[in-house]
């Protein structure tokens, strides 16, 4: 992580130079991250509803048998018009797969990657929480029909990267998507859930919660665009604008930032910390030494302090399903 600072803070100065710095750790790596077993499917009609789940080694699935199985969700991030769920640009297509590596093998969770429909598809408000609700219907009513292990249910956990964060926050939080989602919430499993599914926390990294004073980037017309996707009230609609109008309490939310994050991802998290209702349900932390983008390409590296933020958020993940 010492090589980061230097990159700076702007998230499409430091992008180039943080994938050259970890590629080669992970390419060293490449045969263990490739040995994670994946299997590609769909969850919906759309070309890009599809979704790689990534399964733990044989023993550690053995160990959890007849108990409900650990789901990590990962929703990558791209500025909603970039990337997907294996990004065969760099890190010789390791990334994501990297992510979903590092969470099997070491804790036993099984991951799902996804891709959701971006900006470049025509995408329209609420299509990112959309997305990430029937990704987690897919889990609870695909996964046990077809691999053995999740009968006794699954206690999922959502990670969104950036904008990924939004598409989670947008799942967690919008009315319109209460129906969608209420079944896998632990306050509804007192009202008798019948999917054997429990949506156990939900996480951001460095997720822009609104986009107030937010550089243009490669976004030429950034305001035209978000209004594409959002409408002409888009503050509203913003993770920003979710909080300040939830009533419904939530599920258990970490929010992640990363030290060397701009400031157009920090001072909007801490604007969404200071609305969010229920303090008892919230955890923050900052990543020390991380800039926007090294998180996620860090992991499987074997680097012990970048590798570290993943190890305490599997520990934050066990608390959930301890309460």
């Amino acid at each position: 992580m010492e090589r980061l600072p230097p990159f700076g803070r702007p998230i499409f100065q430091a992008v180039g130079p943080t994938i050259e710095t970890y590629g080669p750790f992970l390419l060293a790596r490449e045969s263990e991250i490739r040995s994670t077993r994946r299997e590609e499917y769909s969850f919906g009609p759309h070309e890009r509803q599809k979704l790689d789940v990534y399964f733990p080694p044989e023993d550690a699935a053995q160990n959890q048998k007849n108990c409900p199985q650990k789901v990590l969700v990962f929703v990558h991030g791209g500025g909603f018009i970039f990337n997907s769920k294996r990004n065969d640009e760099h890190s010789g297509g390791l990334t994501y797969g990297n992510v979903a590596h590092f969470f099997a093998t070491r804790f036993g969770y099984t991951v799902v990657v996804i891709n959701y429909r971006r900006f470049d598809h025509g995408a329209v408000y609420p299509s990112g929480g959309e997305d990430v609700a029937a990704v987690v219907r897919w889990i609870a009513e695909e996964l046990p029909s077809r691999h053995a292990g999740y009968e006794a249910g699954t206690d999922i956990f959502l990670l969104g990267n950036s904008a990924g964060g939004v598409h989670t926050t947008t799942y967690a939080l919008e009315p319109a998507l209460a129906e969608a989602r209420d079944p896998f919430t632990i306050e509804d499993t007192k009202r008798g859930n019948r999917t054997g599914a429990l949506l156990r926390g939900l996480v951001t990294l460095g997720m822009p919660a609104h986009y107030k004073d937010m550089d243009a980037g490669p976004i030429k017309e950034p305001l035209e665009a978000l209004i594409a996707y959002y409408g002409d009230d888009y503050y509203s609609r913003t993770p920003m604008g979710l909080v300040k109008a939830a009533k419904q309490r939530g599920t258990p939310y970490l929010v992640l930032t990363s030290e060397l994050d701009p400031d157009d991802v920090l001072q909007p998290t801490q604007d969404f910390v200071g609305a969010w209702p229920w303090k008892d349900l919230l955890k923050v932390e900052v990543l020390p030494g991380h800039n926007h983008i090294s998180p996620a390409l860090a992991l499987s590296t074997g680097l012990e302090k970048d590798e570290e933020w993943g190890v305490k958020l599997v520990a934050w993940c066990d608390s959930c399903v301890k309460e």
